[in-house]
């Protein structure tokens, strides 16, 4: 059973839970940015870790200032101030999609609250030699809610999803196009900032961080799988292969978990390779 908290940030209040013993693991949530993204896969990890997942600001629970866009340096802080707020001088760290991003954020401007970072497939669009393409894609979807609304804009956006079982209810649906939580604010303030994200890499390497990047074995050659794979090798870190697809956290929980736990065990004891 999940306990609730919350900590007051940069004039927003950021809602949190937590479940488990252990070592603090932060999970950093991308689009839609719900604590309740990890709900399912936090029951499978709470055996072996604390387990602290987040409304990030803005939305669901969280409060902040909607009418600005998303800013990555502020997200990084916000994820430093759930870390605080549970006790931690530093946490074991995932994120997805647009998650991973902003823990590349935090790994750039706070490596010293990290302790080891497994960011799974954030779409940082301009570190591919076809960047162009996937800017101009963002842009696409982009436009496409500010003329057409939030429902128009996630079809777009879900027509360069990769690997969604059709015969799964629930798959069929992400990969239509069906609108998640928070999709409103996500489409009008968080989505450029995080699609066309360019990290800075060098200053992550040098900062030394243990982490890894990963996708998903179901997302083939996804723009944001490839992206994770680019990272890896400009950061010089090791590339995981994941169970599932974009979503697998939610698809193949237990599978995934047990994929992340390897994946952290080894970044924490330096065998990652």
């Amino acid at each position: 059973m999940a306990t609730t908290g919350s900590v007051h940030t940069e004039g927003a209040d950021i809602v949190y839970d937590h479940e488990g013993a252990g070592p603090l693991l932060l999970m950093i949530s991308g689009g839609g940015g719900a604590a309740e993204h990890y709900a399912r896969i936090s029951g499978f990890l709470a055996e072996h870790y604390t387990v602290v997942r987040y409304d990030r600001r803005g939305n669901s629970r969280s409060t902040g200032d909607t009418t600005v866009d998303l800013d990555m340096a502020q997200q990084a802080r916000d994820a430093v101030a759930v870390i605080r707020a549970m006790g931690g001088d530093e946490a074991l760290v995932f994120g997805n999609s647009g998650g991973a991003n902003i823990a590349l954020q935090l790994a750039t401007d706070h490596p010293e609250v990290i302790r080891a970072l497994v960011a799974h497939e954030g779409p940082t669009s301009p570190l591919l030699p076809d960047a162009d393409t996937w800017l101009a894609f963002a842009d696409r979807v982009y436009g496409t809610f500010t003329a057409e609304g939030a429902e128009a804009a996630s079809k777009v956006f879900a027509t360069e999803l990769v690997g969604f079982d059709a015969a799964d209810p629930q798959q069929a649906r992400v990969a239509a196009g069906e609108m998640t939580s928070n999709a409103e604010f996500w489409l009008a303030r968080e989505y450029l900032p995080l699609a066309t994200f360019d990290p800075d890499l060098g200053t992550i390497r040098g900062n030394k961080v243990a982490m890894v990047t990963a996708a998903g074995r179901e997302s083939a050659d996804a723009y944001y799988a490839r992206t994770a794979r680019v990272q890896a090798d400009r950061l010089g870190c090791p590339y995981l292969e994941f169970p599932g697809n974009h979503l697998g956290f939610i698809f193949e929980a237990a599978s995934f978990a047990a994929a992340l736990r390897e994946a952290l065990d080894d970044l924490t004891s330096g065998t990652a390779s």
